[in-house]
């Protein structure tokens, strides 16, 4: 047995009399979480590295899934920010992304598709 997949069995263990921790979803949503947990206690980084580089849109994805729905209600000071602070804001985000996009479109990613045939 892996030392994953012990963990995530030790914790499901854990748990009393198969009832999930207070605040989990389920008992299996919870034994799931812990073997995520787990793993990427043990391979993480160095995943979260390759995907960065190999899959940049696959990345972003990530990130993107584990932000808040509502980022406005996360961030809540977007209303406080002068127009100027924002356009620094959002070219600072751009900045962090087009090297991704570039990047891609480089390695023959992010084609543009042929239009639609014409009857």
């Amino acid at each position: 047995m892996s030392d994953i997949a012990a963990r995530a069995e030790a914790a499901a263990r854990s748990s009393s009399a198969g009832l999930a921790p207070a605040g989990s979803r389920d008992p299996l949503g919870s034994s799931f979480l812990c073997a995520v947990q787990a793993d990427f206690a043990q391979h993480g980084v160095g995943v979260l590295a390759r995907i960065r580089e190999e899959k940049p849109e696959t990345y972003l994805k990530l990130v993107s899934s584990i932000l808040p729905k509502d980022l406005s209600a996360a961030t809540g000071c977007a209303d406080e920010l002068s127009d100027e602070q924002l356009i620094e804001r959002i070219q600072a985000l751009d900045a962090a992304i087009r090297p991704l996009i570039s990047g891609k479109k480089r390695a023959g990613g992010m084609r543009k598709r042929p239009p639609p045939a014409r009857a």
